[in-house]
């Protein structure tokens, strides 16, 4: 074998390394390939070939046809919001738990420490593994009328609700709110044509759903978060290598801090006059209605998962020692 053989033949080995192992992603974000979600996953799919996957990525405007599609084995990953992980891994999806955690500080810190290697074996269920969390924003409550501040307000009002998510049913009937199933495409409208007086949804839908329109003089959006939505890369456990899933965690960790700015950025878009502040004593009602919330979704629905609730009860008790709960420890 000649010099120039010997090097060319090293180039294209070198070449095949770099590129990886084929893998297809299955991305949901609801605006496609022009997306913030999707360009977020473009500069992942970057750094996935360094850990030696190379990934197609698919745009998915529907969420639900990207779980089932990677449920079929059309997809070798896909990145979802935790309410449609929750089918595939129970324990990070509890992370979107109702009123689990106060602000993204306390969503950062946990996503932290399951990004350590330490945390590996908790990450990986039966055939799935999650090698990332993102944050998703947090989720917060839209009203036709700003006098729709505390739990009792809600008595009676119909609330848009999606149909697929059993904890959102569970908060509705708790708060005594009248539930109008709904879906990402159609909850929007409800409120916008005045079908509903409230639904819930991250600050991105203000503008991106309209919901300014629904809102209009008299309606506005409760300052206080009712859920911290995540994105969560679900993989194929025998798709990937161990190492790839813990660089892929800690990549994902890393980024949290400018995926957060496409929440915060969209927050900022509201008109501060159209945000609703609360008060204590109404904080501490949503917060005991969220606590047995969780605790029906734990024990009755087994929806939640137990441990994860722990876990979050001690961020919320290391941030604010003074909560009811951290003496009851009902979680």
């Amino acid at each position: 074998m000649t010099r120039m053989t010997l090097i060319i033949a090293l180039t294209l080995v070198a070449g095949l390394a770099h590129a990886g192992e084929p893998r297809t992603l299955c991305v949901y974000d609801p605006s496609g390939a022009n997306g913030d979600i999707f360009n977020l996953i473009k500069d992942y799919r970057t750094a996935a070939v360094a850990w030696g996957v190379d990934f197609e990525l698919k745009p998915y405007t529907d969420e639900k046809t990207a779980a089932d599609d990677f449920k079929a084995g059309q997809c070798d990953a896909t990145l979802i919001t935790g309410v449609r992980a929750r089918a595939f891994h129970r324990f990070t999806a509890t992370i979107e738990a109702m009123g689990a955690l106060a602000d993204y500080k306390q969503l950062k810190g946990v996503i932290k420490k399951l990004s350590s290697k330490p945390a590996s074996k908790l990450m990986k269920k039966g055939d799935y593994e999650i090698g990332g969390i993102f944050p998703g924003g947090a989720v917060y409550l839209f009203v036709r009328d700003k006098n729709i501040k505390t739990v009792s307000d809600l008595a009676g009002k119909k609330m848009a609700t999606l149909s697929f998510d059993k904890a959102a049913k569970v908060m509705v009937e708790k708060s005594g709110a009248s539930m109008v199933a709904a879906d990402i495409g159609t909850f929007s409208g409800m409120f916008n044509n005045g079908s509903v007086d409230a639904c819930y949804a991250p600050a991105y839908a203000y503008k991106a759903l309209e919901l300014y329109k629904g809102i209009g003089k008299t309606g506005g959006v409760l300052k206080y978060p009712l859920a911290q939505l995540t994105l969560q890369l679900v993989l194929k456990t025998n798709r990937f290598t161990p190492e790839f899933g813990v660089e892929s965690r800690a990549y994902a960790a890393n980024q949290f801090d400018m995926a957060l700015k496409l929440n915060t950025a969209a927050e900022k878009l509201i008109p501060a006059g159209e945000w609703i502040n609360i008060d204590k004593a109404a904080r501490d009602k949503y917060d005991a209605m969220f606590i047995d919330v969780r605790v029906r979704l734990r024990d009755e629905e087994k929806v939640y998962d137990k441990s994860m609730l722990t876990v979050l009860r001690r961020v919320r008790c290391q941030a604010d020692g003074a909560r009811a709960e951290c003496a009851e420890k009902r979680e």
